[in-house]
């Protein structure tokens, strides 16, 4: 799940196919397969999804599955806490609240709860997906928000430990040392 998430961010076609390929065959439903692909895109953009999500719309159909429909909308996920409300994502600040709360009500409105994914299972890949985009802050609340959620120390640690591979360790080692005092 790890990996997918990591590839999604940067789009790596042909390593990610590999990877939507073995996902299906280890028996991860093609809606769980789908959801890391949208989690990822709420970090990498829309770009990002549109070619991920049409990658996994190629192999279903190579193995005569269906695309998987979309799901129900439900309602909205506070997993920062007081954090969500300090920062960039402060109120008073009218400069980046603009888009943040945009964000909160797309991401946490819309995409986290759609099915497929547990909750926790989204925080890692927000995780994985941040590590990958080199973002230490962002993995680090996430990484939190993971705890939170009720992912163990361990899942957020691999989460992290299995994006090294795929975009490389530096990233992964910054943003295990930016996680440090939470998972300590």
């Amino acid at each position: 799940m790890h990996a997918r998430g990591a590839l999604a961010v940067w789009p790596r076609l042909r390593q990610l196919r590999r990877h939507i390929g073995a996902a299906l065959d280890l028996g991860l439903s093609t809606e769980a397969v789908r959801e890391v692909l949208v989690q990822a895109g709420l970090y990498a953009g829309f770009s990002a999804a549109e070619e991920t999500l049409a990658l996994l719309a190629e192999v279903l159909a190579e193995r005569n599955v269906p695309f998987p429909p979309d799901p129900p909308a439900e309602t909205s996920l506070d997993m920062h806490g007081e954090r969500s409300r300090q920062g960039y994502a402060a109120p008073d600040n009218p400069v980046t609240f603009a888009l943040y709360e945009l964000a909160i009500q797309y991401g946490y409105g819309e995409i986290w709860f759609r099915p497929g994914l547990e909750r926790r299972q989204r925080a890692l890949v927000a995780v994985a997906a941040f590590t990958a985009l080199r973002l230490p802050e962002q993995a680090r609340r996430f990484g939190q928000a993971a705890l939170n959620l009720g992912a163990s120390r361990t899942e957020v640690i691999e989460a992290i430990v299995q994006t090294a591979p795929h975009s490389g360790f530096p990233p992964a080692l910054n943003v295990l040392n930016a996680l440090s005092d939470v998972l300590r």
